[in-house]
């Protein structure tokens, strides 16, 4: 999603808004919180349902996340809308729901590979919409 400050004769998009209120872009945000998250852009790209390459176009700011893939981030990242686009600091975590604590605790004495594969079967069954 792009947000446009039109003033006679001259257009700025978000990125060139931002970099003057923070210094970084919206890719860099996105990249920042994803490596802060330990998650590698492959890792990311699984979680919210995109392609690789789509991650690395955002980082690289030649893609800006749509009004759909943008609350999808910040759930993935931990963070708020306001936190991407500009930068701020506000954390934002959600409470976690009674199932995700029991899911947490269940997990908790896997190895990293069980963890993968109860990984891989709930990325299925997301995906089969059961």
């Amino acid at each position: 999603m792009i947000f446009w400050l039109t003033i006679p004769r001259i257009k700025l998009g978000l990125e060139s808004i931002q970099q003057g209120v923070t210094g970084m872009s919206v890719g860099e945000n996105i990249k920042r919180f994803r490596e802060d998250a330990g998650y590698t852009q492959k890792q990311l790209a699984e979680i919210i349902q995109v392609k690789e390459p789509y991650i690395s176009a955002l980082e690289r700011g030649q893609r800006n996340p749509g009004k759909k893939i943008l609350p999808l981030l910040c759930d993935a990242l931990g963070v708020d809308e306001k936190t991407i686009l500009f930068g701020t600091r506000e954390e934002y975590q959600r409470p976690l729901s009674y199932e995700e604590k029991v899911l947490l605790a269940a997990t908790e004495s896997l190895s990293k590979d069980q963890l993968r594969e109860v990984i891989q079967y709930m990325m299925k069954l997301k995906a089969s919409g059961e």
